[in-house]
């Protein structure tokens, strides 16, 4: 039995061909098996012509990355395209933290866009890098941000910068296992630079099966360095992924 029935793409991953065509990109990510898509940012398409192109291919809308400057200014807007598409997961990708007053204002920042967006029908997620793991006052920032954080928000970890941060996976992991309920699926390698999955050191199948027993919902890949191609790796790695038994 296949250890994923269903695998996300980030398309940020690819955002070198969506911009050049966007609706035969994800045509293309369907036909390599990919179910559903994470978006960071729709190509200048309406939601009506998203939505058209997303049962076309058979995709579901499983989340979107949404800059902290669109969360708190354009929020509104956001909620409504996404309601057309049926999305999941709506995600702050990035915060720039440094201190642990500089988590304690996002945190404040973030409570009344976390209360919209989930009074709204969403969930809401918040997207680690590395500097989230820089220990202030004995905690990891991103642990100060999330104990700031009213409940209803939720992790998207991203395994690579985990990794990078030199945090043990399964340890942090099992420690967020109530929030956490997306994983980004990208591989380093020893150099700490991003590889295609076959490539690097984390052992995604050891990873997947106990991120599923934790009750994450989502596994979505993203890739950010290519040898080749994006869509090349991007290829590369469901196909890694789909090989997996569990």
């Amino acid at each position: 039995m296949k250890l994923l029935d269903k695998l996300s793409v980030q398309l940020y991953s690819v955002r070198d061909v969506t911009s050049v065509d966007f609706a035969g990109t994800l045509k293309k990510l369907a036909e390599m098996g990919y179910t559903g898509v994470e978006f960071a940012g729709y190509g200048g398409l309406s939601a009506p012509e998203m939505k058209d192109i997303l049962s076309a291919n058979g995709l579901a809308s499983v989340g979107a990355h949404i800059g902290l400057d669109k969360l708190k200014g354009s929020l509104d807007e956001e909620i409504a395209y996404h309601k057309v598409l049926g999305t999941k997961y709506l995600i702050c990708p990035y915060s720039e933290i440094k201190t642990k007053d500089d988590t304690l204002e996002l945190a404040k920042t973030l409570t009344p866009i976390v209360k919209k967006i989930c009074d709204a029908g969403f969930k809401f997620a918040y997207h680690n890098h590395a500097h989230e793991f820089i220990k202030c006052c004995g905690d990891y920032l991103l642990d100060t941000l999330f104990a700031a954080l009213p409940p209803e928000a939720l992790m998207e970890l991203d395994l690579f910068w985990v990794s990078h941060a030199d945090v043990d996976i399964y340890e942090y992991m099992a420690k967020n296992k109530n929030r956490l309920k997306l994983v980004h699926i990208k591989q380093i390698d020893n150099d700490k630079k991003c590889v295609d999955l076959d490539q690097g050191l984390i052992n995604y199948k050891d990873v997947i099966v106990k991120a599923k027993a934790l009750g994450v919902e989502q596994f979505i890949i993203e890739q950010e360095a290519f040898k080749v191609s994006s869509m090349v790796s991007i290829k590369n790695d469901i196909d890694y992924i789909m090989k997996m038994e569990g």
